[in-house]
């Protein structure tokens, strides 16, 4: 492969990745601190934040409970 030729395949690399970033970044794009502008996506996501909760709590109570039965053997 000639130096012209890697040098031409280097800008098209270049140029394909600023092409797709531009694409990406109108498609989705971000607010404050990188939160979605979507308000579908948002609503999901806190719905699914609060669903990550409760699991924690539950995870968590359980394994509180089970210890005190262990202790109380």
């Amino acid at each position: 492969m000639s130096g012209t030729t890697m040098a031409f395949m280097i800008v098209l690399v270049v140029i394909g990745g600023a092409t797709i970033r531009h694409y990406i970044d109108r498609k989705y794009p971000k607010g404050k601190k990188g939160q979605t502008t979507v308000p579908i996506a948002d609503a999901r996501i806190e719905a699914l934040e609060d669903r990550i909760k409760v699991l924690e709590r539950i995870v968590t109570d359980k394994s509180a409970r089970l210890s005190d039965e262990i202790d109380g053997l």
